[in-house]
């Protein structure tokens, strides 16, 4: 029976069988997407203009669909062209420059309504963002688990989903306002999880999980995630030159706009964009409290590469592992390498603290009681049985839910722990064999 599967026959059957157990395993659209993509196409075809990426027509439908005209200050407008060029110069499919479209309406829309927001509260640009806590480190080294944590304190404030992408309020009423947002929530996690169905089991997202707070840059259009996301290589490397402190301030003020709309003590943000910035973010944010979550390159590298893998199918209509691994693991490298930098040079290790994530695992709440110690932060014997709730409950991505291999992507151990290896000894992060 075996000599069936001889040769190519037998690799193409192994390939696939061992590839069932990957949570991303598919690396095309399945016929569904593909055929919303060619009516897309078709549709193009016939003169409707449906995922046109040029700057002025973007401009002037976000103007129309909030009916605001003042966007503030105009420094958005060279990343955008930027970000729009490397678009309209990609592979991207028909169904992805619908979305790239939409997705930069909404983030000139939302930066209309932020300008008119504060026109009519300008009390909102003197609320102090005091002591804010920054979690940042690669993703998938426990930084969900613990901003879900820390905010777990009645005066502790972590931002969901909802919040994140229509920052604005809508309403007077908090009820009512919050009850439209998460409507609007709901339609975007909708398409997202048609596209990809695989995202639950890689990262849930919910209307009302907390989530990483790039969103609140996308109104600046200086948002690296566009690179780690979409492979747009010009445009990652751009911003990374770019003075950020402009974007940094701006996204300050969305801070103090949601802490405008309900009275917040500290803010508990999440990115691993941060790393890249940390010299703006404590030029915009001097008293900035953060913990930095610490984990083996090779396993956070690799998760990550499969995460970003749903983005490049939906934007490319499949992706290349290969290129995926070396890319992620490169920016990842120089993000490490720039936060490193930035914090030898600012000496300001009593505003630090750093976490092992096989530490983190093994006991959640003691890392958050001594985080708490280190930083002064109020923990109650209330926040620590809410810790213990929290923990017992399960989601959709739980430990052992998301399923991945290092190789598919490139990454081979030694190399790629070679290439951290400076990174690895200097936090004495945890490795374990392979």
């Amino acid at each position: 029976m075996l000599r069936r599967f001889e040769g190519r026959r037998y690799d193409r059957w192994k390939r696939g069988f061992m590839s069932k157990a990957l949570t991303v395993s598919r690396r095309r659209y399945r016929p569904a997407i593909r055929a919303l993509n060619a009516a897309v196409r078709a549709a193009e075809l016939c003169g409707l203009p449906l995922g046109k990426l040029d700057q002025p027509s973007i401009l002037r439908a976000a103007k129309r669909s909030v009916k605001l005209t003042d966007w503030g200050s105009d420094e958005f407008l060279e990343p955008m062209e930027r970000m729009l060029s490397c678009a309209r110069a990609s592979e991207i499919t028909a169904l992805a420059r619908v979305f790239s479209r939409q997705a930069s309406i909404k983030s000139v829309a939302n930066r209309l309504l932020v300008e008119e927001y504060i026109r009519h509260h300008p009390e909102v640009e003197k609320i102090p963002i005091e002591r804010p806590v920054f979690i940042l480190g690669f993703p998938r080294t426990g930084t969900t688990l613990l901003q879900n944590l820390l905010s777990l304190h009645d005066d502790r404030r972590a931002l969901q989903f909802w919040e994140l992408t229509s920052p604005v309020p809508v309403s007077s009423d908090l009820a009512e306002d919050k009850k439209r947002r998460l409507k609007a929530a709901a339609q975007i996690l909708k398409m997202a999880y048609f596209v990809a169905p695989e995202m639950g089991a890689v990262h849930e997202i919910r209307v009302d999980s907390v989530e990483e707070c790039w969103p609140l840059f996308s109104p600046t259009f200086a948002v690296l995630n566009y690179d780690l996301q979409s492979g747009f290589d010009d445009f990652g490397r751009w911003i990374l030159t770019h003075d950020m402190t402009g974007p940094y301030a701006e996204y300050r003020r969305e801070l103090q706009l949601l802490a405008h709309h309900r009275e917040t003590g500290n803010f508990v943000l999440k990115c691993p964009e941060h790393l890249w910035f940390l010299d703006a973010l404590f030029s915009v944010f001097p008293d900035a409290l953060v913990v930095w979550t610490h984990r083996d390159p090779l396993a956070s590298v690799a998760s990550y590469c499969s995460l970003m893998s749903l983005n490049r199918r939906m934007l490319y209509g499949s992706f290349d592992p290969l290129e995926i691994g070396e890319r992620i693991s490169e920016r990842f490298h120089t993000g490490v390498s720039r936060a490193m930098g930035v914090r030898d040079r600012l000496n300001r290790e009593d505003q630090f603290f750093d976490v092992d994530f096989a530490t983190l695992v093994q006991d959640p709440l003691a890392m958050v009681q001594s985080i708490a110690q280190r930083f002064d932060l109020p923990l109650s014997k209330q926040d620590e049985e809410n810790v213990r709730k929290w923990l017992g409950t399960r989601r959709a991505d739980s430990r052992g839910s998301h399923v991945y291999r290092a190789d598919i992507y490139g990454l081979e151990p030694e190399p790629t722990r070679d290439r951290f290896r400076d990174y690895i000894e200097r936090f004495n992060i945890t490795i374990k064999g392979d």
